[in-house]
């Protein structure tokens, strides 16, 4: 397997101490923290169900114990042991995401989630900034308060980052309302990478079931609903045409696979077409076209993806082992890689492995 090849989605565990001490004192007593009750130890986060932790841990085989920071009490923070994870893994680069602060858009308090976003992207990029060749650390944006997050959106920038993430979806205000316009212009100008990350929605969606001793099927369907969740925003800034008001506006979903890439953007194309006496405001180019000048998706262990390429392309995607994730490929990304691409062209391989990648975040190839 060739070395250099660029993870577009991987994580790092925040120290909980983090938010308690960098948060401003009104939020600590709310920071995210782990506590261990009568009948259980529970991850609790502002805005979400409690999530217990240890019934899961009974049930982890020796490989899993690799994957979630299980061993690594560091929780990917430590440079010299992140790197070496890297190379173990034929990993080059990372794009980094955070863990906690998927769910940090969950709470309904819109000077919390600044305060805590604030907390980390200070702490990411003081982390990871000055090893730029190896680490584009992703900001957190929360949007509950649109003029606070176009201010974060300017002070990340001058900061450094070249990406900054939003919730994946805002279901009281979706992305399609005209409100958002001085944001999307905002990031436009700034050149910031605009990133969607699965499992980021406004609102908490994990089943009742989920880390409970027997459950009704709710994770399955969690897992498998949370993957397709992109097709939303996706959708959104193609047909409200924030993409067509915004040509330099550059997006990725991230973490949400592309088998469905192929269906949803000739599903745009048609309805486009054949619904052209309803369908407002009335675009001047196909869906697609607009996709594919500004729109990129992850994936990490998704063939389908691969198979539809006739369809989509190779320019528009970007692999990522989503380290270290029980639904990633470490450590095994080298078996992975070789077998989904095992029929794919080598010019497109190095693209979704490498090429997208480095020209989307300004890595050098």
């Amino acid at each position: 397997m060739e070395r250099g090849v660029i993870s577009a989605d991987s994580h790092v565990q925040e120290p909980l101490t983090l938010y308690s001490e960098r948060i401003p004192k009104q939020y600590r007593n709310r920071a995210p923290r782990i506590e261990t009750r009568a009948d259980g130890t529970y991850l609790l986060v502002d805005g979400k169900k409690p999530r217990r932790l240890d019934i899961a841990a009974s049930r982890l085989t020796e490989e899993d114990k690799e994957r979630e920071f299980r061993s690594d009490k560091a929780g990917g923070r430590d440079i010299q042991q992140r790197i070496a994870d890297q190379e173990r893994d034929g990993i080059g680069a990372e794009v980094l995401y955070p863990n906690q602060g998927l769910a940090l858009y969950n709470s309904p308090d819109a000077g919390y989630q600044m305060a805590v976003a604030r907390a980390y992207n200070d702490w990411a990029i003081e982390l990871f900034g000055p090893h730029r060749q190896r680490f584009v650390p992703v900001g957190i944006v929360p949007m509950a308060d649109i003029a606070a997050a176009v201010a974060e959106a300017v002070r990340l920038a001058r900061l450094g980052y070249r990406t900054i993430k939003i919730p994946i979806t805002m279901k009281a205000r979706p992305y399609n309302r005209p409100e958002y316009e001085r944001f999307w212009s905002v990031v436009e100008d700034l050149g910031l990478v605009l990133s969607l990350h699965s499992f980021s929605g406004s609102e908490d969606t994990y089943p009742e079931d989920w880390g409970t001793a027997e459950g009704t099927g709710g994770g399955l369907s969690f897992m498998a609903f949370c993957l397709i969740e992109g097709m939303n925003p996706l959708t959104l800034l193609i047909s409200a045409g924030v993409l067509e008001r915004h040509p330099r506006l550059k997006f990725v979903i991230v973490e949400c696979d592309g088998g469905w890439l192929a269906w949803l953007l000739s599903v745009l194309d048609q309805q486009a077409a054949k619904k052209h006496m309803w369908i407002r405001p009335q675009l001047k180019m196909l869906p697609s076209e607009y996709f594919k000048r500004q729109g990129h998706v992850t994936f990490s262990d998704d063939p389908v993806a691969l198979n539809n390429l006739r369809f989509t392309g190779a320019d528009y995607l970007m692999w990522g082992s989503d380290y270290p994730h029980d639904e990633g490929t470490f450590p095994h990304s080298k078996a992975v890689i070789e077998r989904i691409f095992s029929d794919v062209p080598e010019a497109d391989k190095q693209k979704i492995i490498r090429g997208n990648a480095a020209r989307l975040y300004g890595f050098d190839p």
